[in-house]
């Protein structure tokens, strides 16, 4: 019996070093196996191994965060419309009601001559269409005796070829006192628009051609005009 019970304590403590000898092997395998899971958010990253004697504890974070999403959106031009209309612009120096101006100056009481001074000194301020219909004016109101300041306006070939139509026009219809020594003006300019027709007028008055000879065309006018005055 005695034997017996000795053989029976013998295998329990055997018994029992082995559960402890696994229980403790299963504990180191646990702890081995565990995984850390990082995060977009933050990651440890380990520096490049050093070599031996060197410290290789350090470690460095790197925070990554996320940045605003960029867009490509053109941005929006405003447009006129007739809600909302863009303002216009006037030239600088330009009559903006120059239709009511004109209305009042020939509206007005008063003498020709004087409605024809107040309409010459607006021309240089009126747009286009109102230097043409202003052109119509001043060839029914300048008289030949004050035809001087409409010279300027005539041999201007700056002026829109609408307006010098209407001048040159008129000229033909003045005296040969006048009419010669403009259109002799107006053709030694190319960049006059009816330069061309003033030479061809000017010579079937004088029967003669010079070319671009203009001091012969001066003195063959003036000779003409002094053996064929008005």
């Amino acid at each position: 019996m005695r034997n017996s019970s000795k053989i029976l304590v013998v295998i329990a403590v055997i018994a029992a070093i082995a559960i402890v000898a696994s229980v403790m092997r299963l504990g180191k395998g646990s702890s081995n196996s565990t995984v850390v899971q990082q995060t977009n958010e933050e990651r440890t990253v380990q520096p490049p191994q050093i070599a031996e004697g060197r410290s290789t504890s350090t470690t460095r974070q790197v925070v990554r965060t996320s940045l605003p999403a960029m867009t490509s959106q053109t941005p929006i031009m405003a447009r006129a419309t007739n809600e909302n209309p863009m303002p216009s612009k006037v030239a600088s120096g330009v009559i903006a009601d120059w239709d009511q101006k004109v209305s009042d100056i020939l509206g007005t009481e008063g003498d020709e001559k004087d409605k024809a001074k107040q309409l010459v000194d607006i021309f240089p301020h009126l747009p286009p269409e109102g230097q043409e219909e202003v052109a119509h004016h001043l060839s029914n109101l300048v008289a030949d005796e004050d035809y001087a300041p409409m010279s300027s306006f005539v041999t201007n070939s700056a002026l829109p070829e609408a307006v010098l139509d209407v001048f040159v026009e008129d000229v033909f219809n003045r005296p040969n006192a006048i009419k010669l020594p403009v259109l002799l003006d107006i053709a030694q300019d190319p960049q006059h628009p009816r330069a061309g027709e003033a030479k061809d007028v000017l010579e079937l008055f004088l029967e003669e051609d010079f070319g671009n000879d203009w001091t012969k065309w001066h003195a063959k006018m003036d000779k003409w005009l002094k053996d064929n005055p008005d």
